[in-house]
């Protein structure tokens, strides 16, 4: 094993209370898994990421803008409708589907770049987060991205102008909804398998794919990838990463207005964690990244999380962990441990 992997599992024993079975002990504080999903759903709902508008009368609409053939895919740019606590909008999402491959499982992965500007960046490490090639020539799947900030834009001021209630909705949530938009397309073609739809995100985009997948069954496998707090750790384990206090008050916009005014300081008091969340994706497949050298995600506490949100799992094969060398990054190395994570369950 590496070496410096090695250590940081170490650094589990001697910070993760999971190591000892002290979860539930007054030091840590950790509550009990809660499996009951809908409850725990509306819990998250009105208390972290608030609550979406009622749906019934939005009228969906898609609009292919480009359809090109090159020849081992075809690349799709489609124009889907959303709603946002800004009112209705519309974004592009660019998905590739392997050609002559029939209905394929489909990778959703939200991205903080525009597909072109990923490509022109490469040098710098960002066409990792979105390995085209790897996806749909190596492994015959289809993929699907979207910019989040063309859903919603990522400053805090962004809603400043909104009238917000104490649980209204806030980016994540509205980023989350555009990733269940594009399933609602992928539903309309013949190319998606809708049995094989995954979700893949990094870092505030990973506490996206995690909040997308628990309140849409529709994705049935979800990866957080070094999602961090209010994504898969557990609040109450911090060995040197992001408060609550933090969290809510450089990025007021991502969650509910009640977020802030009722845990901000309570991050080893709180009556509920993250473990709680990752269960509600049971007995669909989890897969959970950290990185060894990501400890503003903090890994240890990640890695808590899904120890103990693994006994919601009567089949515990369906729900994975893994830690990678190396910082806050979505590589390819993640993807091929999600991929074959996926092909070990018949994808």
């Amino acid at each position: 094993m590496n070496k410096k992997v090695y250590i940081t599992l170490c650094a589990f024993a001697l910070f993760s209370p999971v190591c000892f079975g002290e979860w539930n002990d007054s030091k840590y504080g950790i509550p009990p898994l809660n499996t009951d999903r809908k409850a725990v759903l509306e819990f998250f709902t009105t208390n972290v990421y608030g609550v979406r508008p009622d749906m019934k009368d939005f009228k969906p609409s898609y609009e292919v803008v480009e359809n090109v053939d090159l020849k081992t895919c075809i690349r799709r740019r489609i124009k889907i409708n959303t709603l946002t606590p800004l009112g209705e909008t519309n974004f592009i999402a660019t998905a590739y589907f392997p050609k002559k491959a029939g209905k394929v499982p489909v990778w959703v992965t939200p991205g903080f770049q525009t597909p072109i500007r990923q490509f022109l960046q490469a040098h710098k490490g960002a066409v990792e987060r979105w390995p085209v090639d790897y996806i749909t020539l190596s492994n015959s799947h289809a993929t699907v991205t979207f910019t989040n900030r063309e859903v919603l834009n990522d400053t805090a001021d962004v809603l400043k102008g909104v009238n917000r209630a104490p649980d209204s909705w806030g980016a994540i949530s509205t980023w989350a909804l555009a990733a269940s938009r594009i399933v609602d397309y992928l539903e309309t073609t013949e190319e998606a398998d809708m049995s094989k739809i995954a979700i893949v995100g990094l870092s505030r985009l990973g506490k996206t794919a995690l909040w997308a997948g628990a309140l849409d069954t529709r994705f049935q496998l979800v990866c957080p990838n070094c999602s961090g707090l209010f994504g898969a750790r557990c609040a109450t384990v911090n060995v040197c990463g992001e408060t609550i206090d933090r969290i809510t008050r450089v990025f007021p916009h991502w969650f509910a207005p009640v977020c802030r005014e009722r845990w901000c300081g309570k991050d080893r008091s709180l009556p509920f964690d993250q473990h709680w969340l990752l269960a509600t994706i049971s007995p669909r497949l989890l897969a959970v990244g950290s990185a060894t050298e990501d400890w503003w995600a903090c890994p240890s506490g990640e890695f808590t999380s899904f120890f103990l949100a693994r006994n919601a799992w009567k089949d515990q094969s369906r729900c994975n962990y893994h830690i990678r060398k190396g910082g806050h990054e979505l590589t390819r190395e993640d993807w091929s441990v999600y991929i074959q994570f996926a092909k070990k369950h018949g994808w």
